[in-house]
């Protein structure tokens, strides 16, 4: 049953509710933290370099795999290349460190299974970050993709730890001295909503607080406002908001074996535009028939028309912008914004404002969602320094959005001809921060990308 009556959301900015997260730039050597780096080696000749999947090459014996617990949001993986050739190991989604402990299990003996993320995630992220819009999502190969193989060559050990969620509420954590069975979730489970939920959340991707809220609710029946009573530390009430969301599309999708990303994404932006003076009037409704499907945020915008709220499935952004001119003739917006983590029960996020040399009557549809969108990246999803070294700098970036942050550019100093970061599958939850290590002495947010979850 969708979470629908939790009426204290906890201020964004709440201490005890923002985490530090270290992750590197390239996605390929982030699966662990800084302290715990891991030897990855990249093939010198291709065709030396054979591509297996975790599990079916450690049936063949080309693999020896081990996995042992390390506490409540990872799991330790040995991967030992026992071949003769330099392997390419591919992580399948829907991958589970089994204890042993039935799947429904909730408060008894043993230890906890975990659903496992991708060898590259970031710590604090969960999955492959497959593109919301990605056409033929919904009927792809579940086997994996090379985007979250790592390298390891032949006699070569890989020591790494992956994020991973917990699967029975309430169970002891598991600790290094505990084993797992590395299975896929199809042998775990018979539960078909457990196996679509573990696999959709592992190729779309997301924050390990919304992956873990989601698998909490669907394995063990935990009802959401329990959550938010007795794991206020781990969760906030933005990560169960989406994780409600999902698990509500887990429901509607029927017999499909993964969640359809449009229920996802549909319904979670708002815009109304409306004119300041007559004399823009009708540059203001030219402008807004031709707002509704662009994406704000990786996001398609739901245009609204009158003054009331519009009617939305939470979470969901509503930004009103009143669009006027400045006496230089220059187009300038006022933008007014809101969130809702339950049903229509919206609450302001907060204010901004854009100015753009061109006049309203030049300006065009997709320039004016380019101008909004820079007016709530550099409002909502701030960096600030934490720490500098001769040759770098650590950022620390803060998500003040109420979704997950799937992706993002950082414009590596503060002049516009700067050059662009891109840093891919990053999942910094809503009210998270994450620390940012970029190869400059300054550096700002230049895009952020949403998918819904």
């Amino acid at each position: 049953m969708p979470w629908r009556r939790l009426h204290l959301v906890r201020a964004l900015s709440a201490a005890g509710l923002v985490s530090s997260l270290m992750f590197l730039g390239s996605p390929h050597a982030a699966a662990t933290s800084s302290d715990d780096a891991e030897p990855t080696t990249a093939p010198s000749d291709a065709s030396t370099t054979e591509t297996v999947g975790l599990l079916k090459a450690a049936q063949a014996g080309d693999l020896k795999v081990s996995a042992r617990g390390q506490g409540q949001d990872k799991v330790r993986l040995n991967i030992q290349n026992t071949s003769s050739k330099r392997l390419n190991v591919i992580v399948p989604p829907g991958l589970v460190a089994s204890s042993g402990v039935g799947q429904g299990g909730r408060g008894g003996g043993g230890f906890q299974s975990m659903g496992l993320g991708m060898l590259t995630n970031r710590p604090g992220s969960f999955g492959q970050f497959q593109g919301s819009s990605a056409a033929g999502l919904r009927s792809m190969p579940v086997a994996g993709s090379e985007t979250s193989a790592v390298t390891i060559p032949a006699g070569e050990t890989l020591d790494v730890s992956i994020p991973a969620v917990c699967l029975n509420y309430g169970v002891a954590t598991p600790t290094s001295r505990d084993a797992f069975t590395l299975m896929d979730v199809d042998d775990f489970t018979q539960d078909v909503r457990v196996r679509k939920a573990l696999r959709s959340l592992a190729l779309l991707g997301t924050s390990q607080g919304v992956a873990q809220a989601s698998m909490w609710r669907i394995c063990n029946d935990v009802p959401f406002e329990e959550m938010a009573s007795r794991d206020s530390k781990s969760l906030n009430d933005y990560e169960i908001s989406l994780a409600s969301r999902f698990v509500d599309a887990v429901d509607a999708g029927g017999s499909e074996d993964l969640v359809n990303p449009a229920l996802l994404t549909e319904g979670r932006v708002f815009l109304r535009l409306q004119a300041e003076g007559a004399a823009i009037q009708d540059d203001a409704s030219r402008l807004g028939a031709k707002l509704d499907g662009l994406r704000l945020l990786g996001l398609p915008i739901q245009v609204v028309s009158g003054e009331e709220p519009p009617s939305a499935n939470a979470p969901a952004l509503y930004v009103k912008v009143a669009l006027s001119e400045s006496q230089a003739g220059e187009a300038v917006g006022r933008l007014q914004v809101g969130y809702t983590l339950v049903d229509d029960q919206w609450r302001p996020l907060g204010k901004a404002t854009f100015r753009d040399r061109s006049s309203a009557a030049v300006l065009d549809a997709q320039s004016l969602v380019r101008l909004v969108e820079q007016e709530l990246v550099a409002t909502f999803v701030t960096v600030k320094p934490a720490k500098r070294t001769v040759n770098s700098t650590t950022l620390r970036v803060e998500n003040r959005l109420p979704f997950t942050v799937s992706g993002l550019t950082v414009r590596a100093g503060t002049s516009a001809g700067s050059p662009i970061v891109p840093f891919d599958a990053v999942g910094i939850g809503p009210a998270r921060s994450a620390l940012l290590p970029i190869q400059a002495g300054q550096a700002q947010i230049a895009g952020v990308e949403l998918n819904g979850l």
